[in-house]
Formats: C-alpha cells, sequence, structure tokens
C-alpha cells in the first residue's frame, strides 16, 4: 500500500517535473526571439508579434524605390538601439505599384494590423488619398518624397518629410538671379503634371519679382520624345536667354536637354531643374549635355555632411554596396523621425505620437528639418547639385 503511494507521488513529481521544464524552454525560446527582433534586421520586417511597435511602410517601386532601403536601414539602427522604450519596432512594407486604390487599400490594411504610424506613400497624388484614411482612423502619415504642397491638407494626423515644391522652385530663382547672374529665362513645363506646372507657376512668379524676364513659356506632354518645336522656339528668342528652367519628373526631360544642346538646334542656355532630376538614368538619357546643368535635390552624399548625416552614409554603403541618393535619405529620415517622436512619448497612443511629430524641432539625420509649419510643411534643408565630368555632383547647401 505505500510502495503504491509512493509510485503515484513520484509519478506526480514527475508530471511537475516535465512542465516545470517545457514551462522554463517556453520562457526561453521567446526571449531569444525577442532579443532576434531587436538586432535582425529580416526580423524587423517579417516579425509578427504583439509585443512590437508596428510601422508601416507604402512606397512606390522602382522609380524611386530607394525609400525602401532608407526606411529599412533606419528601423535596423533604432532596434539594434534598443528600438522604442525598449520594444522592438516591425515594419510592415507594402508596395503600391505608384496606385492610389491600390495605396489605400493598404493603409486600410496597415492600420487594421494595428500600425501606429504609417511612413509613405512616395508620391503626392497618393499621399493625398492615404491621408484621408489616416486622418479617418487618427493614424499618423509621414510622408517621404512628395513635395505638394497639398499633401496635407487632409487634417493634422498629415506631415510631409520633404519640402514643398515651392521652396525649392523659389531657392532655384533666386540662384539663378544672384549666382549665375541670369537676366532673361524661358520655361518649359510638362502640361498636365502638378508637379511640373507648380514648380514652373513659382519660378515664373519669383523670376519676375526679382527683376528678371520669362521671355518664353512652352510645353510638352508626357511621353514626349521630340521636342523639336518647342526648343526651336526658344532658340529663335532675341537676345538668347540666359537660363531654361526645366522641373521634370520623368524621362522626358533629360532627352529634351540633349536635344537642345545638338548641332542642330544649339541652345547654349543653362539648364535648371527641381528635385525630379534626381534619377539614376539621368546622365544615362541626357548625356554629356548635362554638363554644367544644376537642380535642387534633398541630399548629396559628397555634399557638406554632418556628423549624423555621414553616419547614415556610412550605414547606408555599407548595407547595400551603393551611395545613398535622395530618394534613400528622405526615407530614412521619415522613418528615423517617426522614431524619435514614438520615444518621446509616455503612451504610444497615435495622438501623442502625432503631438511629437509636430513638435519636432532641429532634427538631424541625412538631411537637416528646423520644424514644420502650421500647415505641416517642413522646413528643412536643400542642395542644389551639378552635373560635371558626367556625374552628378554636390554644389551648394542651403539650411533653414
Amino acid at each position: 500500500m505505500l510502495s503504491q503511494r509512493n509510485r503515484k507521488v513520484r509519478r506526480c513529481i514527475a508530471i511537475f517535473g516535465v512542465f516545470i521544464s517545457f514551462f522554463l524552454l517556453s520562457i526561453f525560446f521567446l526571449s531569444c526571439d525577442r532579443i532576434q527582433r531587436v538586432v535582425d534586421p529580416e526580423a524587423v520586417v517579417t516579425a509578427d508579434s504583439a509585443l512590437t511597435v508596428k510601422i508601416g511602410f507604402i512606397y512606390s517601386p522602382p522609380d524611386p524605390g530607394t525609400t525602401r532601403n532608407g526606411a529599412e536601414l533606419a528601423v535596423t539602427l533604432a532596434n539594434a538601439a534598443g528600438g522604442i522604450n525598449g520594444l522592438p519596432i516591425e515594419l510592415l512594407i507594402r508596395d503600391d505599384k505608384r496606385d492610389a486604390a491600390l495605396s489605400v487599400q493598404h493603409a486600410e490594411a496597415l492600420i487594421a494590423a494595428g500600425v501606429s504610424a504609417i511612413v509613405g506613400p512616395d508620391y503626392s497624388s497618393l499621399a493625398v488619398e492615404v491621408g484621408a484614411v489616416a486622418q479617418q482612423h487618427g493614424i499618423p502619415m509621414l510622408t517621404t518624397y512628395p513635395t505638394n504642397p497639398d499633401v496635407p491638407r487632409n487634417g493634422n494626423f498629415s506631415f510631409m518629410g520633404a519640402y514643398i515644391d515651392p521652396y525649392q522652385a523659389s531657392i532655384m530663382t533666386g540662384f539663378a538671379r544672384h549666382e549665375l547672374q541670369a537676366t532673361t529665362a524661358a520655361v518649359l513645363t510638362e502640361i498636365g503634371n502638378a508637379y511640373s506646372e507648380g514648380l514652373s507657376n513659382t519660378f515664373v512668379e519669383d523670376f519676375t519679382a526679382q527683376g528678371g524676364t520669362v521671355a518664353i513659356h512652352q510645353f510638352y506632354e508626357t511621353g514626349t520624345t521630340d521636342f523639336t518645336e518647342q526648343l526651336l522656339a526658344i532658340a529663335a528668342v532675341e537676345p538668347a536667354v540666359d537660363i531654361i528652367f526645366l522641373p521634370g519628373l520623368g524621362s522626358e526631360f533629360p532627352l529634351a536637354v540633349k536635344q537642345a544642346k545638338s548641332d542642330d538646334i544649339g541652345i547654349s542656355a543653362t539648364f535648371l531643374g527641381g528635385d525630379g532630376w534626381d534619377r539614376p538614368d539621368l546622365v544615362e538619357i541626357g548625356g554629356m549635355a548635362l554638363e554644367g546643368s544644376f537642380f535642387a535635390n534633398h541630399f548629396a552624399s559628397d555634399g557638406q555632411l554632418s556628423e549624423a548625416a555621414r553616419q547614415f552614409v556610412d550605414a547606408y554603403t555599407e548595407k547595400y554596396r551603393i551611395a545613398p541618393d535622395g530618394p534613400a535619405a528622405l526615407g530614412y529620415d521619415a522613418t528615423t523621425l517617426l522614431i524619435e517622436a514614438m520615444r518621446r512619448t509616455t503612451d504610444l497612443t497615435p495622438a501623442a505620437i502625432r503631438d511629437q511629430i509636430e513638435a519636432t524641432q532641429d532634427y538631424s539625420g541625412a538631411t537637416v528639418l528646423s520644424h514644420y509649419d502650421e500647415n505641416r510643411h517642413a522646413v528643412k534643408s536643400l542642395v542644389i547639385n551639378t552635373i560635371k565630368d558626367g556625374k552628378i555632383q554636390f554644389h551648394q547647401l542651403i539650411v533653414p
């Protein structure tokens, strides 16, 4: 009888021991998994756990595309530094294929998945639509590449990570008048493109207000490959114009420059552009005709870099084996700025995050952001690049 009772006791002890061992092993593996999510960049992107801070990311590959690289780098570095108040960051990445309806679907799904904020999209027309969704749900949206000032129009949960179009057009106007000493200008605009039209209108107004003369304004349609008519009209202006402002986004504008500098047309004026000129195939399309041109941009890896910007360039180059471009810098800064805002909150609610984004001052990352104005436009740095020796090179830094 006693022996049978002892056997039962030993059996209970054994079962209890197995239970304790299983419990301790579970705790161990959970801890290992949590640690991995902090330091493993692949785990950052693919993890699915309630013990993470979820950030949605919507982008448009392949152009600009590198905003994703910048955002992933920002999350990797932040997680290596402890995440957000000890919690690892989970970056939920969605490709909107530059389609507004798909971008909105992604935003709805990300919000349903529990993201605390959305970074992106990459284009202004998409960002306006996603901004409406963000405002409806009370989720902060911080864009990357968009520069149209209408992007935050939906309400106080929409913020821009890049400077606005009127700002870059005004900077290029001042550069033309004061550094290049230009007195006469031609403008070549992609009709029906809000970006090209917006920059052109600001340039015409500012150049005229500063005492310059816009001698001729020509237009072309998206997809144009032959600019002979427009360029001959510009070449016929007497006296010849000093500069041609050409704020394009697609592959058309470098082709226009190439044709303008050909022997058949022979325009000698200096071409100026906006940040849309920051494209990897710029010199491939325009060739040596682009030499001596200038354009506004968000970032230059070979420019006057702060310590924070230099660390970004080093980390990006090590990770991707190529120097970062403007979109990569914007993806990195939008994500980092959001993470820093999250770290300053006490409860990580969307409203608290929104308030901390708005309160951002003197942010220094790849670029410099002074503050947000009353319209949630970013007041920030700008660089002017030039094309020299067949390469895009830094020329000048403008700091707010």
